[in-house]
């Protein structure tokens, strides 16, 4: 009677985790052919670039950028941004 509930609550999960995903629960899309700066970033697209290349939503990457920025004065966390910024081509159209 257990492997009953069991496999159909495993059913309901998968059901439920892709439904999520359909809906927009994750901003990611699907991996690309390589890294690339998002063309729908906030600031020049670098944290969703990666967010998209990891298949992750970007929120916790932006806010790790975030406290990273505060914590570290601004100067390395912020010249290795711009350098990323500058570094990875832009999304295609």
């Amino acid at each position: 009677m257990d492997s009953y509930y069991t496999r159909d609550y495993n059913r309901y999960k998968e059901h439920e985790y892709r439904t999520g995903y359909r809906e927009g629960f994750s901003d990611a899309k699907p991996r690309n052919c390589g890294l690339r700066r998002s063309r729908d970033g906030i600031i020049f697209g670098v944290c969703q670039g990666f967010a998209d290349w990891l298949g992750i939503p970007a929120w916790p990457l932006r806010l790790a950028a975030f406290i990273s920025f505060i914590a570290s004065g601004f100067f390395p966390i912020g010249a290795l941004y711009l350098i990323a910024a500058f570094v990875m081509k832009p999304e295609s159209r």
